[in-house]
């Protein structure tokens, strides 16, 4: 047996580790050990220690980025009232191909056996799946974790398997039980996580009063538990009476606990939650709630702490956004029309109704909690959430071009070559030699503001997409700013001046404007 035992929990090769037990446990019930890592693989022989007694071993199920088998590991929030058999409903419930199987501490391993190595974050991500809708667990392997192994001296253990029924295994029935439902990893992966549904929005709850609904409490701080249970019903039914509220939670109170709290606390409790519509205490203060408490996941449930979108958001299709340089606007499909708002529609519930009225679409106004964003705050956001780009009107970036044809024009209009002195003047010197432009920020800025453009959001914007940079002088000249020639502006367009040579007494073309048409045409008869 311990031949196949090797082969059914082939793991890690690097290491293993031996434990031994303590006498000590936590508040909760859990049974401490101490542990030493052991750097060579498990052997046969290691398991016969094992089922023997003589040691007591664990093993990590990965082994290079793959896993032949995986675990949920149940830590129940108190093990003294504590029973595997609503977990063992569960498997059998939704055929889970699962073998569950007692810890040390009688908390529950459940175990998943596949007939060939396969991804690991493809198993856990199933695994976490089933776990979250099922068990609830703050474990699931793979996690490079050890897990203790079942069956340690195994004709007096208590650490054993059960079956469907919830009858407890043998050794030899374990083996066959796992050969049973040894499940190829691909349809492991492709299994249908159906809702646990105890009760109706039970998948909805937080998961630490879903694990209290579900187990039940013996411990201390009742009044911390119970109080957030008043809190998920007042979630669930916004608009409860409280005499209804107060029959809700004394029957809760039964149920939950073993020694339930005093009917005129519960009173109190509720009436002073029901009249100032508290929220759920979060994070737990106390650390046997924190071992129940998954706040990750409690953000996710539509009865928990996050903020979520009220279910009406699956009634918008075909959500799609249009954008550009201005605004941005949505369309959607509601109520067979298609609808096009814009985000001031979209700025209070009145706003909304008065857009869909347009469209004869008559809106009834979502309820307001007490506390928290509105339904319609939470709805609006997972409108932009969902929203896609609109194919059909892509949004087609035409700043940047604006810009620049800004910028051109700034160029060419303002441009003079290598006359530094007219700098001050407003000008943009160009130096021919080195092809760098040169001019004061003022004349940028008086430029833009004569062109009232919206498409720079200050001068600074407009030299920052240039590239400019600053020089405390340049001939002569205190802060001027430099870049070499654009690309996009037109060299010709700066054309130089043609300098005419001054004309004295000595040359001919001083004294031809005295001289009368008759001379001028004899000299140029003579020529």
């Amino acid at each position: 047996m311990h031949s196949k035992l090797l082969k059914v929990f082939a793991g890690y090769q690097e290491s293993h580790v031996q434990f031994s037990l303590t006498e000590e446990r936590t508040e909760s019930g859990k049974v401490q050990a101490k542990y030493v890592t052991v750097k060579k693989p498990v052997t046969a022989d290691i398991w016969k220690q094992h089922l023997e007694g003589k040691i007591r071993i664990g093993i990590r199920p990965e082994h290079e980025g793959k896993c032949s088998w995986s675990c949920i590991d149940v830590d129940p929030a108190n093990y003294k009232d504590y029973s595997q058999k609503k977990y063992v409903d569960i498997i059998a419930k939704y055929k889970l191909p699962l073998v569950p199987v007692l810890s040390k501490s009688g908390g529950l391993h459940i175990f998943v056996f596949f007939n060939k190595p396969y991804s690991i974050q493809k198993v856990k991500d199933k695994l976490c799946e089933i776990n979250e809708q099922y068990f609830l667990a703050n474990e699931v392997y793979p996690c490079n974790k050890t897990i203790n192994m079942p069956y340690c001296n195994h004709k007096r253990t208590r650490e054993f398997a059960y079956d469907d029924e919830n009858y407890p295994l043998s050794l030899e029935r374990f083996l066959e039980e796992v050969e049973n439902k040894t499940v190829d990893p691909e349809e492991f992966c492709q299994i249908e996580v159906k809702e646990n549904e105890i009760e109706s929005d039970w998948s909805h709850y937080p998961p630490c009063v879903q694990k209290l609904i579900q187990e039940g409490w013996s411990g201390n701080n009742r009044h911390q538990f119970l109080y957030n249970v008043v809190v998920l019903e007042i979630k669930k039914q916004p608009s409860i009476s409280l005499p209804d509220l107060e029959t809700l939670i004394l029957q809760r109170n039964i149920k939950i606990f073993t020694k339930p709290l005093p009917e005129q606390e519960v009173r109190t409790m509720v009436k002073s939650i029901h009249k100032e519509g508290y929220g759920f205490q979060c994070p737990p203060k106390h650390i046997e709630y924190q071992v129940i408490c998954n706040k990750e996941l409690c953000k996710t449930r539509k009865l928990g702490m996050g903020d979520y979108v009220p279910d009406i958001i699956d009634d918008f299709t075909d959500i799609a956004y249009i954008q550009d340089t201005k605004n941005t606007f949505y369309e959607f499909t509601f109520k067979d029309k298609h609808v096009s708002v814009t985000p001031e529609d979209m700025k209070d519930e009145k706003s909304w109704r008065v857009k869909l009225l347009r469209y004869r679409i008559y809106w009834l106004t979502l309820p307001k909690p007490r506390k928290g964003p509105s339904p319609f705050e939470l709805l609006m956001k997972g409108i932009v959430e969902k929203s896609v780009e609109s194919k059909e009107h892509a949004y087609v970036d035409t700043l940047e071009e604006e810009r620049y044809l800004i910028l051109k024009d700034f160029f060419e209009n303002h441009i003079e070559q290598d006359k530094f002195d007219k700098l001050k003047d407003s000008y943009i010197v160009l130096d021919s030699k080195t092809n760098v432009c040169y001019f004061k920020k003022y004349t940028l800025d008086r430029f833009l503001k004569k062109n009232s453009t919206k498409a720079f959001n200050n001068t600074q914007d407009a030299l920052r997409v240039l590239g400019c940079k600053r020089k405390d002088y340049h001939e002569g000249e205190k802060n001027v700013w430099y870049v070499e020639m654009p690309e996009f502006v037109r060299h010709e367009s700066v054309k130089k001046e043609v300098v005419k040579e001054k004309v004295t007494e000595m040359d001919d073309e001083y004294h031809s404007k005295f001289r009368t048409a008759k001379a001028k045409a004899d000299i140029q008869k003579n020529h």
